[in-house]
């Protein structure tokens, strides 16, 4: 079983995963709006294109670890 402080750096690497995405989408998103004049329909995309990407992403990062972990309560 993982030290509890693996698990808190864990989750904070999720968290910077999730801004991150989130951040870089709408920055994305800005970007094609004023390169085609279509100010905020690129930018409200990038923003919920960063976010279905960093909660897809989180799933993929923390349910092996919660199924290990369920696995390892029902040993003990």
């Amino acid at each position: 079983m993982k030290p509890r402080w693996v698990w808190a750096l864990q989750f904070v690497g999720v968290g910077w995963y999730i801004a991150l995405c989130i951040v870089l989408g709408a920055l994305g998103g800005v970007w094609l709006d004023r390169r085609l004049g279509t100010m905020p329909l690129f930018s409200l995309l990038g923003v919920l294109g960063g976010i279905v990407l960093g909660f897809y992403g989180l799933y993929r990062m923390l349910v092996p670890g919660l199924h290990q972990n369920n696995e390892n309560n029902r040993k003990a």
